[in-house]
């Protein structure tokens, strides 16, 4: 058996080169498919709101006291990402969206099915934010590209350094969790699931799934 702290390294350098493969494949989608910030917001929107949700299922059965307060912590934050998305959204002029639109991704229902923290931790806290801050990134660098600085700095800065907090709270946790074979191989599956539905995730099929769908263009008015 390895030592956690090689265990936790070791799976997640592994992990990692796959992710930034479906990174690639996340980045030629939303080309594709030529999203516009509004769309990255709502899919933002969306994984706020599940985020907010997972960590509100996890608290309550939860016994470790410092995780517990971490999950209470992530659900005030989603929150706050909410309101704050919400909000560039709405100074955009977008019309209002719900985050439930379209139902929710499949990475919501592999989270709320996972009991012990070594797989909570490695799944969602460690691997899922992994991809998600290479998402905001994405995002951040297209944003800057079409000139809107401010929710460039929203995905890049204010949303990134919360995910970047889970993440090294999760390492932790995972750390901790993780001295038996058994709890070892539980992190270990936990986090491989969410890199296969990452791979998922950055197919266009799925990401048009995720946003309402696009009203066609008022037709031309006629020569005068």
């Amino acid at each position: 058996m390895a030592e956690a702290a090689v265990f936790v390294s070791d799976f997640h350098a592994k992990n990692q080169a796959s992710l930034d493969r479906h990174l690639e494949a996340f980045r030629a989608s939303i080309a594709k498919e030529g999203l516009e910030v509004v769309d990255f917001l709502r899919l933002a929107l969306k994984d706020a709101i599940e985020a907010a949700e997972v960590a509100a299922l996890w608290f309550v059965d939860c016994e470790n006291l410092a995780l517990k307060v971490g999950f209470a912590e992530q659900c005030g934050t989603s929150a706050r990402h909410h309101y704050a998305i919400a909000a560039r959204l709405a100074a955009l002029g977008a019309e209002p969206f719900d985050p439930r639109t379209g139902g929710y991704s499949r990475f919501f229902g592999f989270l709320r099915s996972l009991q012990t923290p070594e797989e909570r931790a490695a799944a969602g806290m460690v691997t899922l934010r992994t991809f998600n801050i290479g998402r905001l990134a994405t995002y951040a660098e297209v944003c800057t590209q079409k000139g809107d600085a401010e929710t460039a700095a929203l995905f890049g800065e204010v949303i990134t350094a919360d995910e970047r907090r889970v993440f090294d709270a999760g390492w932790k946790a995972l750390l901790a969790a993780s001295s038996t074979e058994e709890s070892q191989a539980r992190g270990r599956r936990a986090a491989f699931r969410i890199v296969e539905l990452a791979a998922e995730a950055a197919d266009p099929l799925q990401i048009r799934k995720a946003l309402p769908k696009r009203r066609p263009a008022p037709p031309a008015p006629p020569p005068g």
